[in-house]
């Protein structure tokens, strides 16, 4: 059984994932057309992106150890309800271009700060 205390931060990771696919996919023009990406925040936003897929599996396999498999699929599955609530929720529409910004650029340490805290206390 996953900690009720890190529930929260897997649809965060989710939530934060789906807003990094929409950048990669060019789809945050429909909601922030004037906004300008540099090329740093650009690539931290796409490390970021490649790093979550396998810190999310490190993470689940962590959680989950060598006995309590449902723990691991706890944190996959609060991962598929917050990318998914984001995404069919157009949660861009939500965050302004200043704070969409911010959340490209922080993306990397948001998502292994909460990976290593559901590692250790999940």
């Amino acid at each position: 059984m996953l900690n009720p205390a890190v529930i929260p931060l897997v649809p965060l990771i989710g939530a934060l994932t789906a807003n990094l696919t929409e950048l990669i996919r060019g789809e945050f023009k429909v909601w922030h057309p004037n906004m300008n990406i540099g090329i740093k925040t650009f690539t931290l936003a796409i490390a970021a992106y490649v790093v979550v897929w396998f810190a999310l599996l490190v993470t689940a396999i962590n959680v989950g150890g060598d006995s309590n498999m449902s723990s691991g699929l706890e944190v996959l599955g609060f991962f598929m309800l917050g990318l998914g609530v984001y995404t069919f929720a157009k949660g861009t529409r939500f965050v302004s271009s200043a704070l969409q910004l911010w959340l490209y650029r922080l993306a990397l340490p948001s998502l292994l700060l909460c990976c290593v805290l559901i590692s250790h206390f999940g």
